[in-house]
């Protein structure tokens, strides 16, 4: 875990257009080039020559098909953001800022019509980069405390979008100075879980924080938060304090969340004395409305917080080394021997059929060592099933990347790699945890069907671990994402 306001900036890019920055030998060919320190210190020093502080400072791009009000807008990068301040309310410190976006003045000066228009003229990914630039920009330029975080939120179609060349510097000059929180929306998770996941990573691998908002209603979020484990949670106050059933489950679910991993709970939308003490009383000690401060621009000074959001980082580079089987041994000392693959194969079905019937059906996670085409029609059903009813499903093993899918994230295991040889299965909810991993049996070979040693565990901390551990091979084998070492 990061100390409170501490960045150590990394120079990897987690906005490029192929979403990767790495080393040089695994980076993809059309990536853009790295900006090393020594390159952003022109940039800056332009930015600041140029006239008008309010304007996003870039290259413009013209309007694309006639110049529309919307495409103008775009290609001008003529967006204004106001920054509402969040709240220690322990220590009535502001702790962050999250970025809130309007159009130029005229029709689109509404986020709502804003947004809608450029949706309907499918450039919703585009309008997303060019305001998120736009709030990195005026932070940058406003010299807050490094330990201020910024909270910008991420719309669906930006998680498909490249990032526009003319907006990278921008980008990776934030990525390398400012303590950013991407936050997810629960709608953009249910939409597309896979690129929210990957997301999540990259945020964690560039050390940003993550936040999940939303889960009111969206089961696909609620059920993610094991799997992501996210910095922040926030939580609308008026939609908890409504009364709803599925409201009332998603705050004890976040409390839960936020007990179990140390997140911080957030509650927005606070705009009286009885909204602040529901907050404390839930034990959201973080609190974003108007009853605080209404959005504007950011102040001209600002002491640094006592207690800025904690950045749950964890090390990665031990946990790529790790296989299931690992972790689970790690944790107990249970161990069955030579169990046939029919009853392996029970036991799966069994786990995963249990887990996906709750009100919260789990991310599912998979290490298939035959490979796809080895599938019996009991697994392919099984599959079928899982894609139903899961948000999220992982699956690693040779030749699987075939099945890749908008829910369904797959990595082929390179040969002699030790997950070729282990069979395993997890299924992670707030209410499921169950983690089974099998390797051969010794005197597999000589038997006249596939024995395996088995271990389980319905631990939900070291099923965490072993989530992570697979979303850290998925990380290496996929080439999506790149976790600097911990020297």
């Amino acid at each position: 875990m990061m100390a409170d306001g501490e960045k150590r900036p990394r120079g990897f890019t987690l906005w490029s257009r192929s979403g990767y920055r790495g080393p040089s030998h695994l980076k993809p060919s059309d990536s853009a080039p790295q900006l090393a320190p020594d390159q952003l210190a022109p940039i800056a020093a332009a930015d600041a020559a140029a006239p008008g502080p309010a304007a996003l400072r870039v290259e413009r791009r013209p309007a694309a098909g006639g110049g529309s009000l919307i495409e103008q807008v775009i290609a001008d990068r003529s967006v204004d953001i106001d920054f509402q301040p969040i709240f220690d309310t322990d220590r009535n410190e502001i702790v962050g800022f999250e970025a809130f976006t309007r159009g130029p003045e005229g029709p689109l000066r509404s986020p709502v019509n804003l947004f809608g228009a450029a949706r309907a003229a499918g450039r919703l990914g585009e309008l997303d980069w060019v305001c998120r630039a736009a709030a990195f920009r005026r932070l940058l330029d406003a010299g807050l405390p490094p330990s201020i975080s910024l909270v910008v939120n991420v719309e669906a179609d930006s998680l498909l979008e490249p990032c526009p060349p003319d907006l990278l510097p921008i980008i990776v000059e934030a990525e390398q100075r400012l303590r950013v929180i991407v936050d997810l929306p629960g709608r953009v998770i249910s939409r597309y879980p896979r690129q929210a996941l990957e997301t999540a990573r990259k945020a964690r691998a560039a050390e940003w924080g993550v936040a999940i908002n939303g889960i009111e209603f969206s089961a696909a979020g609620a059920a993610l938060l094991p799997s992501l484990e996210p910095d922040v949670v926030k939580l609308n106050h008026q939609l908890i304090n409504s009364g709803l059933n599925q409201a009332s489950n998603a705050l004890i679910t976040v409390m839960a969340e936020c007990e179990r991993t140390g997140a911080a709970m957030l509650v927005e939308r606070v705009e009286d004395r009885d909204a602040a003490m529901v907050a404390r009383a839930a034990g959201a000690g973080y609190q974003q409305g108007y009853l605080l401060g209404k959005p504007g621009p950011l102040p001209d000074r600002l002491a640094s917080p006592h207690a800025p959001f904690r950045l749950l980082m964890r090390d990665d580079a031990e946990t790529t080394a790790q296989t299931p089987w690992d972790v689970l041994a790690a944790a107990s000392d249970r161990q069955v021997t030579a169990v046939t693959q029919a009853a392996l194969n029970h036991l799966i079905v069994a786990t995963a059929t249990q887990a996906s019937s709750g009100d919260y059906a789990p991310a599912v996670a998979a290490v298939i060592p035959a490979g796809a085409a080895a599938q019996t029609p009991q697994q392919q059903a099984l599959f079928t099933m899982l894609l139903e009813r899961c948000p999220l499903i992982i699956i690693i093993g040779p030749d699987v990347s075939a099945w890749g899918d908008w829910r369904v994230h797959t990595a082929d295991t390179p040969a002699g790699h030790p997950l070729t040889m282990e069979n395993c299965f997890i299924v992670l909810s707030p209410i499921h945890a169950v983690a089974i991993a099998a390797r051969p049996h010794e005197r597999a070979a000589a038997a006249s069907e596939p024995l395996w040693d088995l271990r389980t565990s319905q631990n939900p901390t070291t099923c965490r671990a072993v989530m992570h551990t697979l979303l850290s091979s998925l990380d290496e084998f996929a080439g999506d994402v790149h976790h600097p070492d911990s020297h």
